[in-house]
């Protein structure tokens, strides 16, 4: 439903929004930029997962690489039951099914090598965080 709109502020209010959200995506595309120029600068390897702590004046930064995992729910269930390892489903997914990792890492190799057909793994992209230092005001 499409509402025309008479009340001038309103109006004004959607305009500015609507610049907001342009100059937000553009900051968006910068940030991301300056994350790929810092991950060239220190020769971050994306497509694994890692973690990498920068120190510069105003504190730290870290960077973590990580590996986006995709489950067919279909199939990880049909593998299971044509392989007598429904038990082992909970341990392994989240469902909506997602690998928890650091248990898949852990099971027998048996055991993984069975759900393997079921996942596709990607690189994801690597999340920044920063963490101010105590005295900082900015």
């Amino acid at each position: 439903m499409i509402v025309k709109q008479t009340d001038p502020f309103l109006d004004s209010l959607l305009v500015k929004w609507h610049l907001a959200k342009q100059v937000e995506q553009e900051a968006i595309r910068h940030r991301r930029d300056v994350e790929d120029l810092i991950k060239s600068v220190i020769g971050f390897e994306e497509g694994r997962e890692s973690r990498v702590t920068l120190g510069f004046q105003n504190g730290r930064m870290t960077i973590t690489g990580r590996l986006d995992r995709k489950v067919d729910t279909h199939l990880v269930r049909q593998l299971a039951k044509e392989n007598r390892l429904e038990d082992w489903l909970e341990h392994l997914f989240r469902w909506k099914a997602e690998v928890d990792v650091r248990i898949w890492r852990t099971a027998p190799e048996y055991v993984t090598q069975t759900f393997a057909p079921a996942i596709t793994t990607k690189p994801g992209r690597a999340t920044f965080s920063l963490e101010k230092q105590e005295g900082d005001k900015q």
